[in-house]
């Protein structure tokens, strides 16, 4: 990884509201352990850009999001029914930010308040933005997301590249190769929008992605990594 994530600045509206929410969690429930992580568009503005707009502070917490809210309502920060204020925390199940599977390896951990803040770097935060759910007759990527990875591009001088977004990419490659029920997949066709609005050509999707993380597994399984074993010994048992 060339690039890092700049350090948050929390005079900007996502930090002061995330300021105010980790001192609401802190002072509720003194002996709350568990990290919270923040994802979307507000951690483009708390880390990198304070005018870049977020619609909410989104918060993925693994534990019951009740208590949270509840917090949240409390300070004047949460929904209630179908109003809420301006700016506000977004608590968020861990079902909702998809990303690449080893994004903690390079995410920056902040405690405030006694709370442990995890930050996904930003390039995981852009492609968990290529899961958003595409309208039937969507074309092209949401604008939101296609600005969110031209002023990154633009602040981190070029990052992430084409070649970092492959990186990524091959990490997700089940999620691209998954096949819905109903309907397209959705990252599959946010990806190859990406690549041709913001990279200004076509992806060759599986000669760039799918073939290659084939050919890193099989090759590890050459080398002498029993990868199959690994894979056996992580499945559930039947009964």
């Amino acid at each position: 990884m060339s690039w890092e994530t700049p350090v948050p600045n929390w005079d900007t509206p996502a930090g002061r509201v995330l300021d105010a929410f980790l001192a609401g969690v802190h002072d509720a429930l003194p002996e709350y352990s568990q990290p919270v992580t923040l994802f979307g568009s507000a951690a483009i503005q708390l880390c990198l850009d304070e005018s870049f707009t977020s619609a909410d502070v989104d918060l993925m917490v693994m534990t019951e999001g009740v208590p949270f809210r509840d917090i949240a309502r409390g300070l004047g920060l949460g929904r209630t029914g179908t109003l809420r204020p301006t700016y506000g925390v977004q608590i968020c199940p861990p079902q909702l930010f998809r990303t690449t599977p080893h994004y903690l390896m390079r995410a920056r951990i902040e405690e405030r308040h006694g709370v442990r803040l995890v930050i996904p770097h930003l390039r995981d935060v852009l492609i968990a933005k290529l899961h958003r759910f595409r309208a039937p007759d969507q074309e092209g990527l949401v604008p939101k997301d296609r600005r969110a990875f031209q002023r990154v591009r633009e602040l981190c001088g070029g990052h992430p590249s084409e070649g970092e977004v492959l990186e990524d990419l091959i990490l997700c490659e089940p999620e691209l190769s998954t096949q819905p029920v109903e309907g397209a997949n959705a990252f599959r066709l946010n990806v190859l929008a990406l690549f041709e609005e913001v990279f200004l050509r076509k992806l060759d999707l599986e000669g760039e992605v799918l073939k290659p993380a084939r050919d890193a597994v099989s090759e590890a399984m050459f080398q002498g990594e029993d990868v199959g074993r690994l894979l056996e010994g992580l499945r559930p048992e039947r009964d």
